[in-house]
């Protein structure tokens, strides 16, 4: 074998391990890339799906019964009578106007003892985190004895909104007992300011009486619609409606909302 004819080999040799190298390094850096970029992408899009979903999700109108009470009671003229009252909070992240509720007054073997509904709230509008008070008393016309009363359920409606909560300044509030069993146990009296740039026609209030341990013991409703111009105040009394005569030593707080109700 000449030697022109080693040298070519040996050339040729040098020449395809070279080649090879090159091919082999440059397909597996490129893999890596296209594999890595890839999984980012999904990564990404997956994580995006997943923000929209939250957002939408947190942005749902929400409103929760956190706190609610419920008694019944004979009167001196053999009466039954039921009070419930509830207190509602917006858990979303959207303002919320509270519609029309329904109460419905359960026996102790789950029956109706009888219903209640067209009640609204005070206020009717709510900002995120904010509560609204509510409550109704009425006669158990098919009750026979106080103690078949179980307990009230609720069915409200409710819907995001863009108007104001319209809420008025409360102050000088003052909780009293009744005199006797003949009076209403428990009063609440107060003032009320007109804090908005308009005329209100129509201030609805309610006052929300709480134990020592937070629990609702019922609420009292009332209204001032006298016309109440910018700045200007009035005071309101509170005995509506009947409350159960054993509640009146309970009271601890009592928390008042105020709002100017418009058509």
């Amino acid at each position: 074998m000449t030697m022109k004819f080693k040298s070519s080999i040996l050339f040729f040799l040098i020449i395809s391990f070279a080649l090879f190298l090159v091919a082999c390094g440059g397909s597996g850096h490129a893999g890596d890339t296209n594999d890595s970029t890839a999984d980012e992408a999904e990564a990404s899009a997956a994580e995006e799906q997943d923000d929209e979903q939250t957002q939408e999700q947190e942005a749902e109108p929400k409103l929760e019964i956190v706190n609610s009470t419920g008694g019944a009671w004979e009167n001196s003229i053999g009466t039954i009578w039921v009070h419930s009252s509830a207190v509602f909070e917006n858990t979303g992240d959207v303002p919320i106007e509270i519609g029309e509720t329904q109460m419905n007054f359960k026996d102790t073997e789950d029956g109706i003892l009888g219903t209640a509904s067209m009640i609204y709230s005070v206020p009717s509008v709510v900002e995120p985190g904010e509560q609204a008070y509510i409550s109704e008393s009425t006669i158990l016309d098919t009750a026979t004895d106080a103690s078949e009363y179980k307990e009230t359920t609720y069915n409200f409606s409710f819907d995001e909104t863009s108007n104001s909560p319209n809420l008025m300044e409360v102050s000088g509030v003052n909780g009293t007992t009744g005199a006797d069993e003949y009076s209403q146990p428990y009063t609440v009296t107060g003032v009320v300011t007109n804090t908005t740039e308009e005329l209100q026609d129509d201030i609805r209030i309610a006052a929300a009486l709480f134990a020592e341990d937070g629990s609702l013991l019922g609420v009292l409703k009332g209204s001032v619609d006298v016309g109440l111009n910018p700045g200007s105040e009035a005071g309101f009394d509170l005995s509506y409606p009947d409350l159960p005569q054993e509640i009146a030593d309970k009271v601890e707080t009592v928390d008042v909302k105020a709002y100017g109700w418009t058509w």
